[in-house]
């Protein structure tokens, strides 16, 4: 038997989903084979794919090379020798590649129905004719090129087709006539029910398709899961204000006007011949808002048909499609962005004078030995690589970057690119740059590292700034830290940290201020990249300009000039600035669903040098007070890591028991969530009387509070007696001597109400203003 050569084993190809829909002259159906788990892809992955063709289709703005399409690995099919006896198409299994396939036909699903919905509610008033008859073409056009990328069609004769799916399942049956065919598998359903929708769709505008019953088991409810997922991403394409907190920016459409793009009309040639022509029409497509939905989503559907890629293996031997499915995911994780932007350093600067020892050099090293040495396992490098890069690219241009590695590895080279045409000076600024945010990262943002920080700050701020950073991490709001970055230099403990401090308490008080009103995050993201982005283009007035720039030599704003900045973004978001605006807004909010660590750092920063009120309401009061270094101390590093008041806690139960409440607590489900009905406690200590009465409560508490060991044996004691337990942990805190000065303000109260919980709101929040507010103003 003669061996096969190598060019016969198997042939590869890139293909976008509309080729892989066009094979074998648009006759071929992909079977999954029995072996093949179900389809269950996961939120993520589908988000991924989306979010990163988004960013594709931006890029594409700037590059036509390959950069501007989106990768998504490698489709490995074996021909089949038999197939359904019935069908006349080619049947392709798949044995690698399912679920990215699967996925990008319901997404074609999607689009279709998305494209079919912006075209009818669509008013083509304000364009030209022309124009019109032009996009109806294009939208026609797209349509089928969705439709078949789920969807193929047998001609059984010269006026009837007979639709079939893309892809089945091993049990299905494809067919030359509806009664041979059959369909068990959920994504056969699914697509020849799709067949039908798109095939009645015809003079029945805003018809939305319902999925026919997919069967039972876990394999159809996560595909029909899925696909409301996929519908539901594709319904923010034209949201602005999803893309506040995605990695992702809402296409222009004014970028229509860049040549690229117009290879995503395949009819404008038809309709105008002339360049001029051509040229004209698109310009003039910006000034038709009321088309943009439309124009987004056409423009989008042509990118995902023709830009998505897969590497596409074929062969007609099944062991060798195992072998090379074998070869491909035994491979280990890729490079970093910054491994791959490290021989693009050492040339230039070979070409200067030499890489070894230069600053170059010594930053690099920096930057590879921390990520070595600290995150010893390589997917863990990659993802703090990733985060790194998203940080740097804010600080240096100002822009938002992806974590998509592919965005990553462009973005470093390109603007490393840009800033060595400036010379050798600003090359290595833009390493040291690099340098610098990782080792910030480092300290400003990693637990171990904050612990550190005595080596940047003295006594007298370290505390305050550990504080502050241990509180920006445990609120995940990195997007921060490229702004802070602007005001630090490892040298501050000889120079002076006061100009980094004031920059970080104003940053933290934006946060507090901003997220205690909206609740949410309500895309403060976007208000971080405000401070950070360049004047120029949508909403340059509310853009500040604090990014360093390639070489990292531009001046950044004075910290007065970012307090301002801050308190125009808080202006525009809350209307109203003012104290009694604020604390009204943060009243209203449940910031026990919206954020735990914003609440603790609230309780912290109203009892801070603060006694309570005479009143016995529960309440603080600071006037008069004198600042201690000790029990009224709250604002420091030591009180906010250590186990005394790691929980936040409901006083009020949740969920309302059957006695020992005011029902006018369970009213609604906003005010037990409020700030008035929280308390810090050691970690779970609540757990053990959560649902029991404000008496009992009350027992507990001042068991927690007393000043003497006497007193404090006892009312343990009474407590135990009432049936309250306390944890290891909390007694083990007691027998110490220690006490929960934070629980001073409740010891008095006699009866806990909605009113008592709305006026504690209120004195929190009055509180916290009247520190927070002087960081800002």
């Amino acid at each position: 038997m003669n061996m096969k050569k190598v060019e016969d084993l198997f042939r590869a190809n890139a293909s976008n989903p509309l080729d892989l829909a066009m094979m074998y002259s648009g006759r071929v159906g992909f079977l999954i084979p029995e072996y093949q788990r179900q389809y269950d892809w996961s939120e993520q992955n589908i988000t991924r794919l989306y979010c990163d063709s988004l960013n594709g289709l931006r890029r594409l703005a700037d590059n036509t090379g390959a950069s501007a399409f989106t990768f998504l690995g490698t489709l490995i099919l074996v021909e089949e020798e038999t197939q359904e006896p019935d069908f006349s198409g080619a049947s392709v299994a798949i044995v690698d590649g399912q679920q990215r396939l699967t996925t990008l036909a319901l997404f074609a699903c999607a689009l279709c129905e998305a494209l079919h919905m912006e075209r009818d509610r669509v008013d083509f008033s304000s364009v030209k004719k022309r124009t019109r008859d032009w996009l109806t073409s294009e939208t026609d056009k797209r349509l089928i090129a969705l439709y078949e990328c789920a969807v193929g069609s047998l001609r059984i004769s010269p006026t009837e087709n007979v639709p079939f799916p893309k892809i089945i399942r091993a049990g299905d049956t494809r067919a030359a006539s509806p009664t041979s065919s059959e369909y068990v598998s959920p994504i056969g359903r699914f697509l020849i029910g799709f067949a039908k929708y798109f095939l009645e769709y015809e003079g029945r505008n805003g018809y939305e398709y319902m999925p026919p019953d997919l069967g039972g088991g876990a394999s159809a409810e996560k595909l029909a899961r899925n696909y409301q997922i996929i519908r539901k991403l594709v319904s923010h394409l034209n949201d602005d204000n999803w893309y506040e907190d995605t990695e992702c920016e809402l296409f222009n459409i004014e970028y229509l006007e860049r040549g690229q793009y117009r290879t995503l009309f395949e009819h404008l040639g038809n309709f105008f011949e002339q360049d001029s022509d051509r040229n004209r029409v698109i310009s003039k497509l910006p000034q038709a808002t009321a088309l943009h939905s439309f124009i987004r989503t056409l423009v989008y559907s042509a990118y995902f048909c023709r830009c998505i890629v897969l590497t596409r293996v074929t062969t007609d031997d099944e062991s060798a499609a195992f072998d090379i499915f074998d070869a491909l995911n035994t491979t280990g994780e890729p490079l970093t962005a910054l491994e791959t932007l490290k021989p693009l350093v050492i040339r230039f600067e070979n070409s200067r004078r030499r890489y070894r020892g230069s600053e170059s050099e010594i930053a690099f090293s920096s930057i590879l030995s921390y990520l070595d040495e600290q995150f010893l396992e390589t997917y863990k490098k990659q993802s703090e690589t990733k985060d790194s890069i998203v940080t740097f690219a804010l600080y240096i241009k100002g822009e938002k970057v992806s974590k998509q590695l592919a965005e990553q590895r462009r973005f470093l080279r390109s603007n490393y690119d840009r800033a060595r045409e400036n010379g050798g000076k600003s090359a290595r600024g833009f390493v040291q740059a690099l340098d610098r945010i990782v080792q910030f990262r480092r300290y400003y943002w990693e637990r171990n590292g904050i612990d550190e920080l005595g080596r940047f700050h003295g006594n007298t701020t370290c505390e305050t700034v550990q504080l502050l950073a241990a509180f920006l991490s445990d609120m995940k709001t990195s997007l921060a830290l490229p702004i802070l970055a602007r005001y630090w230099t490892p040298y501050l403990r000889n120079d002076g940290d006061d100009e980094f401090l004031s920059a970080f308490q104003a940053v933290i008080s934006f946060l507090v201020l901003r997220r205690a009103a909206t609740g949410g995050t309500a895309a403060i993201d976007s208000d971080f990249r405000a401070i950070m982005a360049p004047k120029k283009g949508r909403g340059s007035s509310r853009k500040f300009a604090l990014c360093a720039g390639v070489d990292n030599g531009a001046e950044p704003l004075s910290v007065e000039e970012l307090k301002n900045a801050f308190r125009i973004l808080l202006k525009h978001k809350l209307k109203r600035l003012n104290k009694d605006a604020w604390v009204n807004m943060v009243v209203a909010n449940p910031l026990y669903l919206q954020s735990k660590g914003l609440v603790r750092f609230m309780l912290f920063v109203a009892a801070h040098q603060s006694r309570p009120s005479p009143s016995g309401r529960g309440l603080w009061e600071r006037g008069g007070v004198k600042p201690s270094p000790d029990e009224n101390n709250f604002l420091n590093y030591r009180t906010w890591i250590q186990p005394h008041y790691l929980s936040v806690e409901h006083i009020a139960p949740d969920t309302e028991p059957s006695h020992g409440w005011s029902s006018t607590l369970y009213r609604n489900n906003v005010i037990r969530h409020t700030l008035g009905n929280l308390l810090l406690l050691p970690s779970k200590e609540n757990t053990a009387i959560g649902g029991d009465s404000w008496e009992k409560k009350k027992r507990f508490y001042l068991a927690l509070t007393e000043t003497t060991e006497e007193k404090q044996a006892k009312r343990i004691s009474e407590a135990k007696a009432a049936g309250i337990g306390f944890s290891k942990a909390t007694e083990r805190l007691l027998k110490n001597g220690d006490r929960l000065p934070l629980l001073d303000a409740l010891r008095q109260v006699e009866r806990w109400d909605e009113d008592i919980v709305q006026k504690r709101s209120e004195n929190i929040a009055q509180l916290s203003w009247d520190i927070l507010w002087p960081w800002l103003n």
